[in-house]
């Protein structure tokens, strides 16, 4: 499937047009209140080379930059090039919901696709992002609002309800580990401990939640201090050639602003690989979704202290889930990601779409006082939109991001990419494996990360259904 095509003048045929970022982005909740290291360039110039060049200035691009700059520490370091088309974060890391979870449904719908044990390796890697994360602001003294907390995984509807009872269930009574952390909420008082009018079960799951604007821009402004890394914002990668006769070790990256030659990439771009590395096309899709920041006119209080996943019922049986995200911010304000199912009939709006410069306004009057319709205590709150936004996110065929070596590229080319909505979960950890490869030359199956996650070139055939 397709929407953006350009016809191919020799042999009219169609073919994809270049994934890449757009200006005049709506502006997001998380970008509010910008780092000085926002549109930094470390150099006036583009370096006409370096050992590592990354692109990408988001979560993934960061957090593999400092787990570079940790493994040297008092070593001499590698020369590091941050490539960042547009601004710092101003991709899915600044557009997100702010929460570090996984969904208990996606829990088990790994274990039913893939077996109990290869499920635990991303669910693992999930738990023990929460105290990396924790670690990370302590140890960098990061002002991000970081929390760890607890999220309900709520459930309107009776079936739906059931179901999810029952899965849980029949995992507490395998003994499986997961659900060690996991509490089963119902009965006659869900509604005032969830605060959700109309909930039938809940599932309590540990997890963080913080703001990743700051958290990552501050990470980036001490790198850039300590001179780890040279940024340069507003440069977009054009192409990549890995092919050079000149360079056959090399890889020769093509902007605006001259070429940088790099002895090792890292691809760090997320819903934009396909756009500058081929192997991609089909394989990382764009897929536009959208949030909102919730403002009461009068201050809740008790506030709201876990997160939420809120199921809502199906229209009808065959229907996809509808599921919202919440995470009610320290100063009572709400970010509400979600509604998918208010647009997801017109497929060109959403799917194979990079533009986050426009809203999908279809979604807003379900924003539009969600927290009266939903929550009790609510009602007078006076909660509306303070603004909605656009964000864009890469979407594979089997669900999972792809990370390691580019098949093919080995040696020279690595990849941390489509992460399906769920970036927060898995990034920081996942980096700090990539690091792993490309500085000490470990192969993927001795980093600890998720077997799941490898980028194969069986992987790279599946398509999209």
């Amino acid at each position: 499937m397709r929407n953006i095509t350009d016809v191919d003048a020799a042999g009219g045929v169609l073919r994809r047009s270049q994934i890449k970022p757009v200006y005049d982005a709506t502006v997001p909740y998380w970008r509010t209140e910008l780092h000085p290291i926002d549109d930094h360039r470390s150099t006036e110039e583009l370096p006409e080379e370096c050992d590592i060049a990354i692109i990408g200035a988001g979560f993934s691009g960061v957090a593999t930059a400092y787990h570079l700059d940790k493994l040297h520490d008092g070593k001499e370091r590698p020369s590091i090039v941050m490539l960042e088309a547009r601004r710092v974060c101003e991709g899915a890391t600044g557009r997100n919901g702010g929460h570090v979870k996984m969904k208990t449904a996606t829990v088990h719908g790994l274990i039913e696709k893939f077996g109990t044990e290869l499920a635990m390796e991303v669910r693992d890697l999930v738990m023990a992002q929460n105290y990396a994360l924790k670690d990370a602001v302590e140890t960098e003294n990061l002002d991000c609002e970081f929390e760890l907390r607890r999220s309900y995984d709520v459930y309107i509807d009776e079936d739906e309800a059931e179901k999810a009872k029952k899965d849980f269930l029949a995992n507490l009574k395998a003994g499986a580990r997961w659900t060690r952390d996991v509490d089963m909420i119902e009965g006659k008082n869900i509604e005032q401990v969830t605060s959700i009018k109309g909930a039938k079960l809940a599932l309590s799951v540990p997890i963080c939640s913080l703001w990743p604007y700051k958290f990552v821009s501050q990470i980036l402004a001490r790198l850039v201090e300590r001179k780890a890394v040279n940024l340069q914002t507003n440069t977009p990668v054009t192409s990549v050639d890995s092919t050079s006769p000149r360079h056959p070790s090399a890889s020769i990256i093509h902007t605006p602003r001259g070429t940088l030659k790099a002895k090792k990439l890292i691809f760090a771009t997320n819903a934009y690989t396909a756009g500058i590395c081929p192997s991609y096309h089909e394989t990382i899709t764009p897929v536009r979704g959208t949030a909102s920041h919730l403002v009461p006119s009068n201050l809740i209080s008790p506030h709201l202290s876990h997160t939420y996943n809120i199921n809502y019922a199906r229209p009808s049986p065959t229907s996809k889930s509808r599921v919202d995200y919440l995470n009610p911010r320290p100063d009572g304000s709400i970010v509400v990601g979600g509604g998918n199912w208010t647009y997801s009939n017109s497929l060109s709006k959403w799917y194979d779409n990079f533009d986050d410069s426009t809203q999908l306004s279809e979604a807003r009057p379900h924003f539009d006082s969600l927290m009266q319709r939903h929550f009790k205590g609510w009602e007078e709150s006076g909660a509306g939109v303070e603004r909605v936004w656009t964000g864009i996110q890469g979407y594979t065929p089997d669900g999972l991001a792809h990370v390691g070596e580019v098949p093919g590229k080995e040696g020279r080319q690595w990849i941390l990419a489509g992460f399906n909505g769920g970036g927060n979960a898995f990034i920081w950890l996942t980096a700090k494996g990539v690091v792993e490869m490309v500085a000490n030359g470990k192969d993927f199956e001795d980093t600890g990360l998720p077997k799941l996650f490898k980028t194969t070139e069986e992987r790279l055939r599946q398509r999209m259904e």
